[in-house]
């Protein structure tokens, strides 16, 4: 059997940079592909298509295209790596003569706002199959208890792995938890705009985090499960919307701004029809949910980009450059039986449990993290969501 590898930053597995030289001109054309698509901006195209003919060639980056290479959601361009691995698309592999590892998985409950772990075993590809503007992926088989929920679509234990192309990132691991609260509060807004019965249902993957205590370092990842089909980037975190400008993921945008009272806005919507994953929270303080928040400069970027659609009116809220006509998915019936929708509100837990104590900012509120060592459980009391 295969010896699982030390980390090294920058790529999961370095025994495969061989491999890398003959993909590299499989990668020129999946750059193309991915710019197409809306998954890469122009600068990242430009950036990494010299990247790629500078390894080829036996040049190196230079610094001005590194300094040019920057995170669309808000990042210091010096952070960003400069020899990504090489991204082969393909599905799943045959995971039987892949090393299982032992791994700690951290899953956060927004309900109970804690977070447990558990100890539990995976198998991680060597090769990343995708990327986007934070992160490079790659597939993983997960043991995966039976009560599990099963995502629609989903193949049992079947995840993706996704680690940062910022270095700090992975000295900094708090920002991988602070992802996946961002996206289960996403979710709780996506059972919100569902209770309206809009014509299509959303939703987002539950994600989690592991730590690989097997490697160097012992470093974190995100995850959540794997989802087979077209993959679709809606809206961005700074006013960009697609060409096709589909009504249900904008209408739940601005239904998130105004069932929050107008505190928060869900954007960055992308995934497998209207199962969406690695959304962005813009909070009006412009503190917590990641480096992507961008507060009122974000939001005020979405509200003028825009266009009410039928779902908007069916739901009742304030209309925003409404279209003129009535395309794409259309509620059966104009309005709702409902006058209006229900704000979601927040309110503060207090602690009671006497044990260690440590202060962190985290969205939406200050919160202390309360870290019971006999019950292994970090209990976070920053809000209640009701």
């Amino acid at each position: 059997a295969r010896q699982v590898p030390p980390y090294v930053p920058g790529s999961l597995y370095p025994e495969m940079k061989a491999m890398e030289n003959d993909t590299k001109w499989c990668n020129l054309q999946n750059l193309k592909k991915l710019l197409n698509e809306g998954l890469i901006t122009k600068t990242e195209y430009s950036v990494r298509k010299k990247q790629l003919i500078d390894e080829l060639t036996g040049t190196s980056l230079t610094t001005l295209a590194a300094s040019q290479y920057k995170r669309r959601r808000g990042s210091s361009e010096s952070n960003m790596v400069t020899n990504l691995p090489a991204i082969i698309p393909k599905p799943p592999p045959d995971f039987s003569d892949f090393p299982a590892e032992k791994s700690i998985k951290y899953i956060y409950d927004l309900k109970t706002n804690q977070w447990t772990q558990q100890e539990v075993l995976l198998k991680l590809d060597t090769v990343p199959f995708s990327r986007g503007s934070l992160r490079v992926v790659y597939h993983m088989e997960m043991e995966e208890p039976d009560q599990d929920i099963e995502v629609p679509g989903a193949t049992k234990n079947r995840y993706v792995a996704k680690i940062s192309m910022n270095p700090s990132d992975n000295k900094n691991t708090e920002v991988y938890f602070k992802d996946v609260e961002t996206q289960t509060i996403a979710k709780y807004y996506a059972e919100k705009f569902n209770f309206y019965h809009p014509p299509k249902k959303v939703d987002f993957i539950k994600a989690c985090v592991l730590e690989l205590i097997q490697r160097e370092g012992n470093p974190i990842v995100g995850v959540e499960k794997f989802i087979p089909g077209p993959y679709r980037k809606h809206n961005s975190n700074y006013g960009y919307v697609s060409d096709e400008e589909r009504n249900t993921p904008q209408a739940f945008s601005h239904f998130s701004w105004e069932a929050s009272g107008h505190t928060l806005l869900v954007c960055d919507i992308q995934g497998v029809g209207d199962l969406y994953t690695d959304p962005q929270i813009h909070h009006i303080s412009g503190e917590g949910f990641g480096k992507g928040n961008l507060g009122m400069a974000g939001i005020s970027k979405f509200l003028q980009k825009h266009r009410c659609n039928a779902i908007c009116r069916y739901l009742k809220l304030p209309q925003l450059n409404a279209k003129v006509s009535d395309i794409g998915t259309i509620p059966t019936t104009r309005l709702m039986a409902l006058n209006n929708i229900q704000i979601v509100t927040m309110v503060q837990q207090a602690s009671d449990s006497e044990v260690q104590t440590q202060t962190s900012v985290l969205p939406v509120l200050k919160r202390q993290v309360v870290v019971d060592k006999d019950m292994h459980t970090v209990r976070c009391t920053r809000c209640t969501i009701i």
